[in-house]
C-alpha cells in the first residue's frame, strides 16, 4: 500500500475514537452542575478531556479546586474539604439521570455516577492553591501528591498528611493543555496520534493488567516527537512511536515532570520487569509487521489489537532499520534476479519447473534499476515451515549475507532488494520467490 494511501484511514479511525456527542453532553451537564455550585471562578477542567486526547468509552474527569492563595505556613484544606463534602451532600443537583454517590478521600471529594453498579463517570474534585506562573502566563498550583489508578478501577490513594510540606507537589496542567493546543494547531496529526496509541495501550493492558503503561507518559513521548518534528504526518507518527517504543521504556526517569523538574512523569516504569517489557515489545513488533503489509482493506482497529506472538528471532525487518517500507510513486523500477551454478540435466529439468533443486547455488543481483546514490539492503527469508534453526530473515546491506547463497531447504523461500535514499526512506524494493524443490 502506497504511503500516501495510508494517512486517510489512520485519520477516519482517529476521529472515531473521540468521546461521543452523548459523553461529552454528559460531561458539559456536570461539569456545569460544579460550577453552579462551587463557582465558574473556582474550578478548573483538567486532564485529557480539556486537552482533547480522550477516547471513548470516557469514564473519569479531574476538576481542580482553587482555594486560594498558596500559603505555606496555612495550608491545610481540611475543613475545606468537609466544607465541600457537606455542601455537595446536600446542595449538588444531579443534572443527570444516574444515580449519584459521594465519598470524601484524603486529597479529594469524589463523585460517582452510577448505573446499577457500574460507574458511568467519575468525577474528582482535588483541592489546589495557586502559587506561581507557567511560560504562558497560566497559574500553576499546589496539589495533593496523589497515587491513583484510572477513577473506574479500585482507587489506591497515598497516605496524605496535608500539615507536611513533602505532601505537596508543584502542578502546571494547564501547561500541559497549552502545550497541547500549541502542538495540536500545528499539526493536527498530533491528537489524532494520540488516540491511536491510547487504544492500543488500553487493548494492551485488558489483555494483560501487568502491563501497566500510562496514558499520559505514551502521550507526551508523543508530543515531543511533534515538538521536533512538526511535518510529521499520521503514519510517520505511529511509525516513529512504536519503534522508539522499546528505548522508551527501557528506562524510567527520562521525562521530568513541567513544574517540578525532580519528578518523573515515567517513573513508574521501574515497576516494570524484564518479562513485561519484552511482552510489549512483542506486540509492538506485530503492530509494526502489520503496518508493513497494511492493505486497503486492512482493518485498522485489527492492528491495534494485542498480538504478544514472538517474531522468529532469526528474522529482521526494515523497522529495525527506522526504515518504512510504503512508497508513494508508481515508477518503481528496482528488479533484482539471481544467476544459477551451471547445474546438471536433472537439475534443469528441475528447475524449468521453476523450483529449484537442493544444492544448487545462487548468485543475487540488480538487473534493472540500479543507482549509486542509494544504499541496497537485502533480505533472504526461509519459509516458517522449516525447523527454527534451519529459518532466516537476516537483512544485510550491499549483498545477501552468502555469495552465493545454496539452495539448502525445501520450501517457498524468497529474497527481497530494498533502496534507501541518504535521508532514509526507501524509495524502491523489489522481490523475487525461490522456491526449492524436495529430492
Amino acid at each position: 500500500m502506497k504511503r500516501a494511501e495510508l494517512n486517510e484511514p489512520l485519520r477516519v479511525y482517529a476521529r472515531g475514537l473521540s468521546p461521543t456527542a452523548t459523553e461529552r453532553d454528559l460531561i458539559t451537564k456536570i461539569y456545569g452542575s460544579i460550577n453552579s455550585l462551587l463557582g465558574t471562578a473556582n474550578c478548573i477542567q483538567i486532564g485529557s478531556y480539556p486537552r482533547c486526547t480522550a477516547i471513548t468509552p470516557l469514564h473519569d474527569l479531574d476538576v481542580l479546586y482553587v482555594l486560594g492563595r498558596w500559603d505555606e505556613k496555612n495550608h491545610s484544606p481540611e475543613s475545606t474539604l468537609q466544607q465541600l463534602y457537606n455542601n455537595l451532600l446536600h446542595n449538588y443537583s444531579n443534572p443527570t439521570n444516574y444515580d449519584v454517590s459521594l465519598s470524601r478521600q484524603t486529597h479529594s471529594v469524589t463523585i460517582e455516577f452510577n448505573e446499577g453498579n457500574d460507574i458511568a463517570l467519575s468525577v474528582d474534585i482535588v483541592p489546589a492553591y495557586t502559587f506561581s506562573s507557567n511560560q504562558y502566563g497560566d497559574p500553576t498550583y499546589k496539589v495533593p501528591e496523589v497515587i491513583k489508578q484510572s477513577n473506574h478501577e479500585v482507587r489506591h490513594r497515598s497516605q496524605w498528611d496535608p500539615y507536611q510540606d513533602g505532601a505537596w507537589i508543584h502542578s502546571d496542567p494547564r501547561g500541559y493543555i497549552s502545550v497541547a493546543t500549541e502542538v495540536n494547531s500545528e499539526n493536527s496529526d498530533f491528537r489524532k496520534a494520540v488516540k491511536i496509541v491510547k487504544v492500543w495501550k488500553h487493548h494492551l493492558k485488558n489483555a494483560d493488567e501487568n502491563l501497566k503503561l500510562k496514558s499520559f507518559h505514551l502521550e507526551q513521548v508523543i508530543t515531543k516527537m511533534f515538538q521536533d518534528d512538526p511535518l510529521l504526518d499520521m503514519f510517520d507518527a505511529l511509525f516513529n512511536f512504536f519503534v522508539d517504543l522499546p528505548s522508551v521504556i527501557s528506562t524510567p526517569n527520562q521525562i521530568a515532570d513541567r513544574a517540578n523538574s525532580n519528578k518523573y512523569i515515567d517513573d513508574y516504569l521501574v515497576d516494570l520487569t524484564d518479562s513485561h517489557k519484552n511482552k510489549i515489545i512483542s506486540a509492538r513488533d506485530n503492530v509494526l509487521i502489520s503496518l508493513e503489509n497494511i492493505k486497503p482493506t486492512t482493518d485498522i482497529s485489527e492492528i491495534l489489537e494485542p498480538n504478544f506472538k514472538q517474531r522468529n528471532r532469526d528474522e529482521k525487518f526494515m523497522f529495525d532499520h527506522r526504515v518504512p517500507l510504503h512508497i508513494d510513486h508508481d515508477n518503481r523500477q528496482l528488479a533484482i534476479h539471481y544467476d544459477e551454478a551451471t547445474p546438471n540435466r536433472l537439475e534443469r529439468r528441475l528447475a524449468s519447473r521453476k523450483h529449484q533443486p537442493i544444492g544448487n547455488k545462487l548468485y543475487f543481483k540488480i538487473i534493472e534499476g540500479f543507482d549509486d546514490a542509494m544504499t541496497y539492503f537485502w533480505k533472504v527469508k526461509n519459509s516458517d515451515s522449516l525447523d527454527a534453526d534451519k529459518r532466516r530473515g537476516e537483512i544485510t546491506k550491499g549483498g545477501t549475507k552468502n555469495h552465493p547463497e545454496t539452495t539448502a531447504w525445501p520450501g517457498e523461500h524468497y529474497v527481497e532488494c530494498y533502496a534507501v535514499n541518504e535521508e532514509g526512506v526507501c524509495t524502491d524494493f523489489a522481490r523475487v520467490e525461490v522456491p526449492i524443490a524436495a529430492q
